[in-house]
């Protein structure tokens, strides 16, 4: 899978390359695709800031190529554009590199490498005071991100098999007003989504028996779910992990360690722009 850098001098840039296409942007000078060919597309911005895409190569005829994005696509990069150049709460655009033990950086022990095929069980130990602490802060920063939620009803569920993950997020999401339930596994998510109504679902990759690439691919096959937002929450963080997880259908994805506002920011950018059927009741 081969990328594509768009370089843009600061987010403004960026921002008004997105205005003046709808879900199309011309390539950058000296690079070619094939038509219908699946790239990565990556936005290096100023500061150190950037974002990414699944694009797929567009013949325009003439010699004239583009890259050709999906419309969730289109508007997750718009999102990520408005939230940082301040047109969304200031707390969603807040950028800076991730740094141990900064007050709105969540560290998170994500286990044995990737590459292991037999991690080493888990444990249940209670939640360290550091990690209490750090839900602490956690929760205080998301606060910031809205005094009114996109949906008082907005519900979430939170499929992770790290139990300090599933009580760091929760309590980060439930102290915006958000209502969020929680999985250990892709069959136990697949069960509640099929009886439930959810508004969003994040989603760990690393999951036991089915993983989380699988349970979206189920997800996007299933006609009463195909509309449910899936917001990845993981630690694989290659390019390669990112398209996959995009053709699967994903909607956004987070990489661990993430930080609050970010992560904030991107969940309520999928609840702002999805306009969903109403929660049924539990």
């Amino acid at each position: 899978m081969r990328n594509v850098v768009y370089r843009f001098e600061g987010l403004a840039a960026f921002a008004k390359a997105l205005a003046a296409s709808d879900q199309e942007l011309p390539l950058p000078p000296g690079t070619r695709v094939d038509d219908n060919e699946w790239v990565l597309a990556i936005f290096e911005l100023d500061a150190g800031r950037a974002t990414a895409s699944a694009a797929r190569g567009l013949d325009r005829g003439g010699g004239n190529f583009a890259l050709s994005f999906e419309r969730r696509d289109w508007e997750r990069l718009t999102t990520f554009a408005m939230a940082q150049s301040g047109e969304m709460p200031a707390a969603l655009s807040r950028e800076v590199p991730y740094e141990e033990g900064a007050p709105d950086s969540i560290p998170i022990s994500v286990g044995p490498p990737i590459s292991d095929p037999t991690p080493t069980p888990k444990s249940h130990k209670p939640p360290s005071t550091k990690a209490a602490s750090t839900r602490r802060r956690s929760a205080t920063t998301l606060r910031s991100l809205s005094s009114e939620p996109p949906s008082a009803a907005a519900r979430v569920l939170l499929v992770d098999d790290d139990r300090d993950i599933r009580e760091v997020v929760g309590a980060m999401l439930d102290a915006v007003g958000l209502k969020v339930e929680t999985a250990q596994s892709a069959e136990e998510a697949l069960e509640r989504v099929r009886s439930r109504g959810y508004d969003l679902l994040v989603l760990d990759w690393n999951l036991p028996g089915m993983n989380g690439i699988e349970l979206c691919r189920l997800i996007r096959k299933d006609p009463p779910l195909s509309w449910l937002p899936v917001l990845f929450l993981t630690a694989h963080a290659s390019s390669q992990d990112i398209v996959e997880a995009f053709a699967s259908g994903a909607d956004d994805y987070v990489v661990k360690p993430f930080r609050a506002p970010e992560l904030g920011a991107r969940i309520f950018g999928l609840l702002r722009r999805t306009r969903v059927p109403p929660s049924s009741p539990s």
